[in-house]
């Protein structure tokens, strides 16, 4: 419960992490027949997404468990590296900037950390550009922009760090409960609350809201930009939002 199933050319991929039997699965997405299954035993969850990068040598799987953050060959399903240790309800799914992964452990204030792709076995200390302890969101994941890794969290308490030192730029506490993962698009950064709110921020190293809309829905599932809509799913309507005003 929790994933999305994940597509990667011709593949289907299912994260079927949780008790009392785990397993990341590949199926071929025009018959269903299994390409191939990873067995992971007991007692190893997630309710993260699994997601496709293309790494320096080759397309790399990543996931994000309960045990630790771990990378697949797509096609063969053959483990080619992992990192960090233990951590409970691994619900984040990473981001990628082209050229490092930026992924948060999840659960209560849990760490996050900045990996470069490409890697072999255990890359927690050859590969992890840095790594912070604490302090990262329950559910929502990170966001890369411009330079700059933003989150938000289920206490109302937002934050951006560099995205190539790890080093906080600012930390604002805006009122609202952030289940949704922030987006981005022409210098803004939209964030939705469960409470009802749409709050844009100014993208950049300074805190500025710009705006706060009191929507009236409550909002949990992430936001979709395309064409310059906001697309926003909550517990019973599906809202458009335009250029304009239009809605």
């Amino acid at each position: 419960a929790g994933s999305s199933p994940a597509l990667f050319g011709d593949l289907l991929f299912l994260l079927c992490y949780h008790e009392p039997r785990s397993y990341l699965l590949a199926l071929d997405k025009q018959t269903g027949k299994e390409r191939w299954k990873v067995d992971r035993g007991k007692d190893v969850r997630s309710y993260s997404t699994p997601v496709v990068f293309a790494g320096p040598r080759g397309d790399e799987l990543v996931v994000n468990s309960s045990e630790r953050l771990e990378a697949y060959d797509p096609r063969t399903g053959e483990l080619l590296w992992h990192a960090g240790g233990p951590h409970r309800f691994a619900i984040p799914v990473p981001t990628f900037d082209g050229a490092v992964l930026y992924a948060s452990r999840g659960y209560r204030s849990g760490p996050y950390m900045a990996i470069r792709p490409g890697g072999r076995g255990d890359v927690s200390a050859s590969h992890v550009q840095w790594s912070v302890a604490t302090g990262a969101p329950y559910v929502s994941s990170l966001l890369y922009y411009e330079g700059l890794v933003y989150m938000a969290s289920d206490v109302g308490v937002v934050t951006c760090v560099d995205a190539r030192t790890g080093e906080k730029a600012w930390q604002e506490r805006i009122p609202g409960i952030f289940s949704a993962s922030p987006v981005a698009a022409e210098g803004r950064i939209y964030l939705l609350s469960e409470t009802g709110d749409a709050i844009v921020l100014r993208a950049g190293r300074e805190p500025r809201v710009l705006t706060r809309s009191p929507l009236g829905f409550r909002m949990v599932a992430s936001p979709a930009l395309s064409g310059g809509q906001v697309f926003i799913r909550t517990d019973e309507h599906l809202v458009s939002i335009g250029r304009g005003g239009d809605r």
